[in-house]
């Protein structure tokens, strides 16, 4: 039987999203059940003048809200105490928690003052007749002023590439970056086209600097030392804007992003790397001097990692620095950044005076929120535990290293789902000796009876320069409690394990990692207890790819094949992507971001022979495609042919969904469940049917 849309609507209790009658699997209820957990998603420090041993903190929680379909934040406020100087007890204490369902759904981004005195948010207000902004200055908990900048400019940008809200150190002025104000109805510029900056930012299409006169509540980024300079990133939009999630661009230096200032003002820290190629390098951490006006590496790229250089460190891979990324600790400055240390979220100390780097969280995968002072907040997580929340205290420094005390200050209520998460055991792998750019996160269930195989999922992540890492993530924990093993495979080219292992999978895209991958199943296959005849490909995107590849090339391995918004055939790709450059640079060849490259006859056939396209007549696998609407990374045009050929020939079993309002990470609230559904779904049928 062939499940679609129409026949799952029309039985049991509820659709997955409620809508409709509709009895939910087993797969769908144990999702809506993780997916009521809420996760950390940004942490703001309150000072408290009249004792700075007591902090304030309020903690941002994403919360999905399966009935109204979408995912609201809300606030959680802790009090904590810091240990007194001389103190033989070196860990924060937990004095209150209170948790009150604050949603900041209107709330783009708020910033507090250096002297902890002020706040100012930007709030954008929906209503029938459109949509009102507002700049809001609040000081020692009463609203001073409310300003209607609705008129001013277009939408505010809260977004990790241009969203910013800075105040000046005088506390004069504040800065933020929003959308130019749209053309007036007579303007003879109005039809003029104006494109988007790609994925998820389509409606970002031109920028403006706007500054608030506090004391004067007056509109009239990021400021330099005594706030005489305004230190800022510029993006290149000629000849044409490319996606700029997970890809940046300037002409200064040739790359620059991610500007801070450290505490002493004395040097700006940004990272750099090339323009062209991969979309994710292994970046370049520099400084600008301001007394000497002059530029300077702090730590260089990591080609390949040894233990004769920092102790195996493989570079850094980090798209932002933490609004507040510095530690100082006995008159010296750090750099506190999230990187990834092979297959594992890190947070590393960074002495900006020598380039020593250390690795301060040893076990876990790791997200810092906040580096102040002589402390930091971070969460930690695996693939059985939700991520908790970690305060660090800097108590000392010895040979160039920083000692941090770790206390776990919050965590979710996690006591609905502790029978799915107890019943989860994970390992990483490598399964080729001599391979050090490939490993596999191994993830299945804990308990297996004698004699029983579990099916396996081949799980490749997309990018392909990115890296899955070892936390909870829903889709994958749903699948182990429904009991299939899971490997996660991290591929040469994947982020974290040096430079070159990025640069070797460059020309070899849809060889390579494809092989690397088929080795990484087939060696689970022969040592952990996992079943031969039921394996099944999966993946997203490059994930989806690879899964494409590899059922068609070797279509008697696979059970089952799932891609979500694949990559199938890149040489129609690269006319309607929003990454044109990718197309080219994965398969070696090149491209001109100033002069936008054409696909010419032979630029298709080789990325024809990339792609799975080239393998699709010997595909015989059943398959489930996943595609969102408002895809602009990988258009639904390059999966629906896919499907109309696969469907055409009649032999081979495909269903495609498609799913409305949703872009490339099919992350809709909607798209999550009617996703999990169908996948839990197909698989029952096709695999354990």
């Amino acid at each position: 039987m062939t499940f679609t849309e129409k026949s799952v609507q029309t039985t049991g209790e509820s659709s997955p999203d409620n809508s409709n009658e509709y009895e939910d699997g087993i797969g769908l209820k144990t999702f809506k059940s993780l997916a009521k957990i809420p996760t950390y998603s940004g942490v703001k420090v309150l000072s408290n003048e009249d004792n700075p041993s007591i902090l304030s903190i309020q903690v941002i929680l994403s919360q999905r809200d399966l009935k109204r379909k979408l995912k609201r934040k809300i606030v959680k406020q802790l009090v904590v105490s810091l240990p007194t100087k001389g103190s033989l007890d070196t860990t924060a204490k937990i004095i209150t928690s209170s948790f009150l369902p604050v949603d900041l759904g209107d709330v783009v981004l708020q910033a507090e003052s250096p002297s902890g005195n002020k706040l100012l948010i930007l709030r954008s207000v929906s209503n029938d007749k459109g949509k009102k902004k507002f700049v809001e200055v609040w000081i020692k908990g009463t609203l001073k002023q409310s300003i209607d900048v609705t008129d001013s400019h277009g939408d505010f940008y809260s977004d990790v590439n241009f969203g910013s809200l800075k105040w000046s150190r005088n506390e004069e002025n504040v800065v933020y970056i929003a959308e130019r104000k749209a053309l007036d109805e007579k303007d003879e510029k109005k039809c003029d086209f104006l494109p988007g900056w790609g994925e998820t930012l389509p409606n970002k299409c031109v920028s403006v600097i706007v500054i608030v006169n506090v004391l004067e509540y007056k509109v009239e980024v990021f400021f330099g030392p005594k706030d005489e300079t305004l230190i800022f990133n510029g993006y290149n939009r000629e000849p044409r804007y490319y996606g700029i999630t997970a890809f940046h661009l300037t002409q200064q230096l040739e790359h620059a992003r991610s500007p801070r200032l450290s505490p002493s003002e004395k040097v700006l820290v940004y990272y750099s790397n090339p323009t062209s190629g991969p979309h994710s390098y292994c970046s370049e951490l520099r400084e600008y001097n301001f007394s000497t006006n002059t530029h300077g590496v702090i730590v260089p790229v990591v080609h390949t990692p040894s233990h004769s250089f920092q102790n195996g460190f493989p570079g850094i891979y980090n798209d932002q620095m933490s609004r507040k990324p510095f530690i100082v600790f006995e008159g010296k400055e750090f750099l506190i950044i999230q990187s990834y240390w092979r297959s594992r979220g890190v947070l590393l100390a960074i002495n900006l005076e020598t380039g020593r780097v250390q690795d301060l969280t040893q076990t876990g995968s790791w997200t810092l929120f906040l580096a102040c002072n002589n402390y930091i907040i971070a969460s930690r997580g695996a693939p059985n535990e939700f991520n908790e929340l970690y305060f660090g205290i800097v108590t000392g420094y010895q040979k160039d290293m920083l000692e941090v005390d770790w206390t776990c200050i919050d965590k979710p209520n996690v006591e609905e789902v502790e029978p799915i998460l107890s019943n989860i055991t994970w390992s990483t792998i490598q399964p080729v000796p001599n391979n050090n750019n490939l490993e596999v996160i191994f993830i299945r269930p804990n308990e297996i009876s004698e004699g029983t195989k579990l099916p396996l999922l081949v799980f490749p992540h997309g990018g392909p320069h990115s890296v899955t890492t070892p936390d909870i993530r829903l889709y994958i924990t749903t699948l182990v409690s429904l009991g299939y093993a899971v490997a996660a495979v991290n591929y040469t080219g994947s982020i974290g394990f040096g430079q070159d292992s990025i640069n070797a999978l460059v020309g070899k895209a849809g060889v390579l990692e494809v092989e690397e991958v088929q080795d990484s199943a087939q060696y689970i296959i022969d040592n952990e207890c996992v079943d031969p005849n039921k394996v099944i490909a999966i993946g997203g995107s490059h994930g989806g790819f690879i899964s494409a590849h590899l059922i068609g090339k070797y279509p008697d391995f696979y059970k089952a094949c799932v891609m979500r918004n694949p990559v199938l055939n890149i040489g129609q790709m690269a006319s309607v992507t929003d990454i044109p450059d990718w197309c080219f640079s994965e398969i070696g060849l090149p491209y001109s971001l100033a002069h936008p490259s054409l696909v010419t006859p032979s630029d298709y056939s080789k990325m024809y022979e990339h792609s799975p396209i080239h393998n699709i007549d010997k595909v015989k696998t059943p398959t489930l495609l996943m595609l969102g609407a408002e895809d602009k990374r990988v258009p639904n045009i390059d999966g629906l042919n896919w499907y109309y050929y696969l469907k055409g020939k009649g032999n081979v079993e495909i269903t495609c969904k498609m799913y409305k309002e949703t872009g490339h990470s099919l992350d809709t609230i909607e798209a999550e469940l009617f996703g999990i559904d169908a996948i839990a779904r197909f698989l029952e049928e096709k695999v354990c049917g």
